[in-house]
């Protein structure tokens, strides 16, 4: 059987960089060159998109209307994937909020301390 994943030699700036990026979007440095390596897949076999206006949306400093229809298929397509397959980070940092605002609904909902007090006198 073969094995699901492969070693390859990169360079040590380029390893650095998607670290930073890695961290930036709560990815594992290897999602990150997998991501990388997909939006490079795409945008080779897309006419008229652009990575860099891409980006640029992604990180809100383009509006998505300056976007041609191939730039804004990109983006949804990436918003997409990434709320469907949230990196484990990501994903355990919503469990947690999901942990705080549970706390804290229970916290509202329950009886205050004054309030049990009445009721037991």
């Amino acid at each position: 059987m073969a094995s699901k994943f492969s070693t390859v030699k990169l360079n040590s700036r380029l390893v650095d960089e998607a670290r930073r990026e890695a961290d930036l979007f709560h990815r594992s440095l290897g999602s990150q060159i997998e991501h990388w390596a997909q939006i490079g897949r795409a945008f080779e076999n897309t006419d008229g998109a652009s990575a860099a206006r891409v980006r640029a949306a992604l990180e809100g400093r383009l509006k998505m209307d300056d976007l041609s229809a191939a730039e804004q298929d990109a983006v949804f397509g990436e918003l997409g994937r990434v709320f469907e397959t949230p990196s484990p980070d990501l994903a355990a940092a919503y469990a947690t909020l999901g942990d705080k605002r549970a706390a804290a609904r229970a916290a509202r909902q329950a009886p205050s301390k004054g309030a049990r007090a009445k009721s037991a006198a």
